[in-house]
């Protein structure tokens, strides 16, 4: 018996397949994307209320201008940025010079910085969801985008910007090598890639590489931690290339390392950042000075390689002599990495979420709460599944944070152990919520009492200071630089009563005044500053100074004369004091003093100049001979510098001298009339008149009513062009 066929389905014609359903994206993707939008929303309001916040601009100094500045000398072709060793951690650097080149705008590159912020928490939600579900990477995510640390920093000009993407991105590529065994080994390349990556920008986190490196060959997955490690290499190769090139010399990272572990481990060390001597407290100064003070210390010039193992030599030969207390700070070190108070460096998150008030007071999210939180989840809500895959994750929290403790530590250097966090507060909170929903409330008891306990020390006041009321200082500087003084006025009556010591928001604002000219104000916020504080020999002498500044010399003398009396410790001390009593007719007290003023060594040619000038100004040519002579010694390439010794040897009668340092001066800058006019006298003065006459003649030629040349010109029987 014949089968006969099934009909066709009605309104389908006969004989055609029905295809089968493509499956559609997973239901979490648009809320997800909605997420999303929200958080960048939120991110974007905090970016324009700090746009143009006076402290937060390019030129404002700190690491700011250093990137900044860094990434125009990239823009201007200087792509290598050299010579020598990269001085600060240098993708940021390219990273800003990129957005630069695209947008031309600072605002256009902060928001392109919170949407790597934003792509962040979507990789958060990802990495949550792949070790404890759904719902516990809706909580992560939530709380990664009400954590007001990674909107405040993704806003700035700042390496930290970049810092919460780079490593949400890899912690994801390790999540996915380790709980996909398909293509497992390119996912850890992936993650080794981006570790690498971030190694230009956060030169630690080879350490925290190590921690997961570490936990996958104590499982002898030799493969995937080897290839971890390779593409972590494989990321940090372009420094290496271009340390090679450019300053020849084979070095996977810059050169401020050895500094900054010298800076956590000493017998000066806080735990923070803190200045040593010699060296100014911010890149520029830190480039420039740590190699100088490191060549001083070993006699003889050196690279800045060289200058970054002194300062690690230092740093190991005090652990070696005092294990204890190094061991002690730390310990220290560390218990800070997991505490919830600010440590600014340079910026103070307080002051701009509360007195800036911004959308950041309403961020309700920070490490108060993610430390404890994230920590118990990460401990006691571990998937039951894949439970070493997990462990070797979680070993980049303890190494990351080791990493941090090795040198110093600092708000935005705790900011990439944050995003494994905020995965463990969603999965510490997913945990409770599941337990509480099959009624095991008991299951709690040790997780909660391990909270109390976390929450309460990471929450314990060290008394260490969130840079508020310092931020307040800066400022009111600020303000007094771009013109806004009735402002500046208001935050110095804002921040007197709880300023650490009576008179220091006066002196600082009246320094600043002094600074831009304003020595009328300045005098007013000095004059205060000294009745708050008497007896501070450097409020004088800068008072002094802002009544020389202000045409009052003779009522400036006494305030400078007590703080050089007094060694006050202010730049170029006393020569303030010899112009004021220059100014007031007293030269010979003039050059006594100017005799008496000793600049560093290594002071700028300029420096020497200037006090050589004034000596000469006062009559007093003995005395500018030697400073005179230091600024030749200094840079014996300056015709300048050249040309004031060869003056200066005239007037003392030798001429023969004279006559080479202008000899030299000519040489160096053919065309200064001035040299040229006074070669010829010392020649005139030596007899060879007719080599005065060349010289003469020249400089008539450049300028033919030099007052000198045609003197010159007459006594030698030379006609002046034009008569």
């Amino acid at each position: 018996m014949t089968r006969r066929p099934a009909s066709p389905a009605r309104g389908r014609p006969a004989g055609r397949a029905v295809p089968a359903a493509e499956p559609g994206p997973p239901g979490w993707i648009r809320p997800l994307l909605g997420l999303l939008a929200a958080v960048f929303v939120l991110k974007f309001i905090v970016v324009m209320q700090l746009r143009d916040h006076p402290l937060v601009q390019p030129d404002v100094g700190l690491d700011t201008t250093a990137y900044a500045d860094l990434a125009k000398r990239v823009l201007a072709g200087d792509l290598g940025l050299g010579p020598g060793l990269y001085y600060v951690s240098p993708l940021y650097i390219y990273v800003l010079a990129a957005g630069l080149a695209v947008t031309k705008s600072y605002t256009a590159v902060r928001l392109l910085q919170i949407a790597l912020g934003t792509a962040s928490v979507g990789f958060i939600f990802l990495t949550a969801k792949l070790w404890f579900g759904e719902r516990a990477a809706w909580i992560a995510a939530g709380l990664a985008g009400l954590t007001g640390l990674f909107t405040f920093y993704e806003s700035l000009i700042l390496q930290a910007a970049i810092d919460p993407f780079l490593t949400s991105a890899a912690l994801l590529c390790v999540s996915l090598a380790l709980t996909r065994d398909k293509h497992a080994l390119w996912w850890f390349l992936a993650a080794g890639i981006v570790f690498g990556i971030q190694t230009l920008n956060r030169p630690n986190m080879p350490l925290g590489v190590a921690g997961i490196a570490g936990a996958l060959l104590l499982m002898r997955r030799f493969k995937p931690a080897t290839v971890l490690v390779a593409g972590m290499l494989i990321g940090m190769s372009p420094a290496a290339v271009r340390n090679v090139i450019v300053a020849h010399e084979w070095s996977f990272v810059s050169s401020h390392g050895g500094l900054n572990f010298y800076i956590g481990n000493s017998d000066t060390a806080t735990g923070f950042f803190h200045q040593i001597p010699g060296i100014t407290p911010s890149i520029a100064g830190q480039e420039k000075d740590a190699q100088r003070v490191a060549a001083q210390a070993l006699g003889h010039p050196i690279t800045e390689a060289e200058a970054s193992d002194y300062f690690f030599g230092l740093a190991w030969t005090w652990i070696r002599q005092h294990p204890g207390a190094a061991i002690a700070l730390f310990a220290r070190k560390l218990g800070y990495v997991f505490n919830a108070q600010h440590i600014a460096l340079p910026y103070s998150y307080p002051f701009y979420a509360y007195d800036a008030k911004t959308m950041l007071r309403f961020y309700v999210v920070g490490p108060w709460l993610l430390i404890p939180l994230g920590l118990v989840g990460l401990i006691f809500a571990a998937p039951p599944a894949r439970r070493a895959d997990y462990l070797a994750w979680l070993a980049f929290v303890p190494s990351y944070a080791v990493s941090v403790a090795a040198f110093f530590v600092a708000e935005r250097y705790r900011l990439p152990i944050l995003i494994p966090l905020c995965i463990g507060a969603g999965a510490a909170i997913d945990f409770a919520w599941r337990v509480l929903g099959q009624n095991q409330g008991s299951t709690l008891l040790v997780p909660g009492a391990t909270f109390a306990v976390i929450a309460v020390l990471a929450n314990l006041s060290h008394g260490l200071h969130d840079g508020r009321w310092e931020e307040g200082l800066r400022m009111a500087e600020r303000l007094v630089i771009i013109g806004r003084y009735d402002e500046a006025e208001q935050w110095v009556q804002k921040l007197e009563p709880e300023a650490p010591r009576h008179g220091i928001v006066d002196y600082t604002v009246g320094v600043a005044l002094l600074s831009a000219n304003q020595a009328a104000r300045a005098v007013d916020h000095l004059t205060r500053a000294r009745e708050l504080d008497p007896g501070q020999p450097k409020i004088d002498y800068v008072l002094g100074q802002a009544l020389l500044k202000a045409g009052r010399a003779k009522e400036a003398i006494p305030y400078l004369q007590n703080g050089f009396d007094h060694h006050a410790a202010v730049p170029l001390l006393g020569y303030d004091l010899a112009v004021a009593l220059q100014t007031t007719g007293d030269l010979q007290g003039a050059a006594a003093v100017v005799r008496k003023i000793t600049p560093e060594d290594d002071a700028d040619p300029e420096v020497w100049l200037r006090l050589g000038r004034l000596a000469a100004e006062v009559q007093a040519p003995d005395v500018a001979l030697p400073f005179f002579q230091h600024a030749v010694q200094v840079r014996p390439d300056q015709a300048s510098a050249r040309q004031q010794l060869g003056l200066d040897l005239t007037v003392l009668g030798r001429y023969d001298e004279g006559a080479r340092e202008l000899t030299e001066a000519v040489r160096l800058d053919p065309k200064d009339p001035d040299s040229l006019a006074h070669l010829a006298y010392c020649e005139i003065k030596l007899g060879r008149l007719d080599d005065a006459r060349t010289h003469v003649s020249a400089a008539l030629a450049i300028k033919p009513d030099h007052v000198l040349a045609r003197q010159l010109a007459a006594a030698l029987g030379i006609r002046p062009p034009g008569l």
